[in-house]
């Protein structure tokens, strides 16, 4: 299984957490667990790109840490606004998932997760979901 299949899975499986698991089960650990998916497919994607680059003998080296990987990736592609925007979205995600957090309204409509950055709801992920979404079609243009 190669690392675009990797992403296709994981957006399906954000997919599914968004319209069917948050649904039923409004808990602040879902919406965790989207963002760390949302993470993850960004990540499968960066790396699918540094390994196109790395047979097109482009890079000399894949990082292995995906942090690393985004901030190469927007080097590599410095002329494309739309890679730096990736680039902190994905710094955002990391910093919403890696925060101390609460819960808001948990267990109902408005569940939030509330951090020091950003409160994020049900809406916001949808938007988050599309964006991500966008920025793989986007990434995909780039192999």
């Amino acid at each position: 299984m190669d690392e675009e299949d990797n992403a296709k899975g994981e957006l399906k499986r954000v997919d599914h957490l968004i319209y069917v698991t948050l649904k039923y089960t409004r808990t602040v650990d879902v919406i965790r667990n989207i963002i760390e998916k949302l993470i993850s497919t960004l990540n499968h994607k960066s790396n699918d790109i540094f390994l196109n680059l790395l047979d097109n003998k482009k890079v000399s080296s894949v990082p292995s840490v995906p942090l690393v990987r985004m901030k190469d990736l927007e080097k590599q592609f410095s002329k494309d606004k739309k890679v730096k925007d990736i680039v902190d979205f994905y710094i955002l995600l990391k910093k919403i998932y890696n925060a101390d957090y609460r819960a808001k309204e948990e267990y109902r409509k408005n569940v939030t997760l509330v951090t020091r950055e950003k409160e994020v709801n049900i809406e916001m992920l949808k938007n988050y979901y599309e964006l991500t979404q966008d920025y793989v079609e986007h990434l995909n243009t780039l192999e």
